[in-house]
């Protein structure tokens, strides 16, 4: 089956039929096990505690692990063991099943910026978040790109729907494509197929169905090779991020905040994170004894 982007790509259809779906609740992490690195061109790393790690196939991710695939490598993909799969594109930053709180719990990832292409199983529901808005889909596939111009979501198969912020949530059926501007007062745009010039900076990856590789790295754990601690340059786009991601993830950095440099780091730019304030120069009766 060729997938919707390559039919328009050769100027064909623009959508195939809706694939079936099944009701189901709000996903969890726990739904398909942790995600396993089953595919990587080029290089990748790993952002766990307070270190960086090069990543290879085989590692399996957890809960709250940054990932980082630089503009020069080319795909990286994450199988669940209920079948979905998550794609990571050339230039891209995510956070695995980040522990957002309200209605945004639950999500498999978080797209800070780059590419990613989800194909749900016919199980349940996969839940992706990002900075403009958030993703779901129930045995369907769909494509976000988060780039400094726009955020765009194009639904390839079946429905995604979509929320953000101050907006009623919206649906949008296989072939459509949906662009936000990035500033404020932007509104979203909607339309039947991407256009051209979209579908031409899509990673080629993206274009091919690529069958499972998961059964490979059964019972062959493989284990990230630490580089380096994390310094602050690393964690920076992530620190000056929204501010629900900066609230979950202020407890991993806290940590880091003891070394000078990092501390430095966070003092500088802490216009772009306010709520590090408190942390670093405490009120008098709340400062650690010398």
């Amino acid at each position: 089956m060729f997938f919707v982007s390559r039919r328009i790509f050769c100027g064909a259809v623009t959508a195939l039929p809706a694939l079936a779906t099944h009701a189901a609740g709000p996903a969890t992490p726990a739904a398909g096990g942790d995600p396993l690195l089953t595919i990587l061109e080029g290089e990748a790393f790993l952002l766990r505690d307070s270190s960086r790690f090069a990543l290879a196939e085989g590692v399996t991710l957890k809960a709250d692990d940054m990932l980082e695939v630089p503009e020069a490598s080319g795909l990286l993909r994450l199988e669940l063991s209920d079948g979905t799969s998550l794609a990571i594109g050339p230039g891209s930053r995510a956070q695995v099943a980040p522990r957002l709180a309200g209605e945004r719990g639950g999500a498999r990832l978080y797209l800070l910026a780059g590419w990613l292409k989800v194909t749900a199983s016919r199980e349940g529901r996969v839940t992706v978040l990002s900075p403009a808005f958030d993703l779901s889909t129930s045995g369907g596939s769909m494509v976000l790109s988060v780039q400094a111009d726009a955020s765009r979501v194009f639904a390839e198969s079946g429905e995604t729907n979509l929320r953000r912020s101050g907006a009623a949530p919206q649906t949008l059926k296989a072939g459509e494509w949906l662009t936000l501007a990035t500033g404020a007062g932007a509104r979203p745009e909607l339309v039947n197929r991407p256009t051209q010039a979209f579908v031409s900076t899509l990673p080629r990856a993206f274009m091919d169905a690529l069958p499972s590789r998961a059964a490979r790295f059964r019972d062959k754990p493989v284990e990230p090779r630490r580089l380096a601690a994390i310094d602050y340059a690393e964690a920076q786009p992530w620190l000056d991020a929204e501010p629900a991601l900066r609230k979950a993830n202020l407890p991993r950095w806290r940590p880091l905040a003891r070394d000078a440099e990092f501390r430095r780091g966070l003092s500088a730019g802490l216009k772009a994170h306010p709520e590090w304030a408190p942390i670093l120069s405490p009120p008098e009766g709340k400062r650690p004894p010398n």
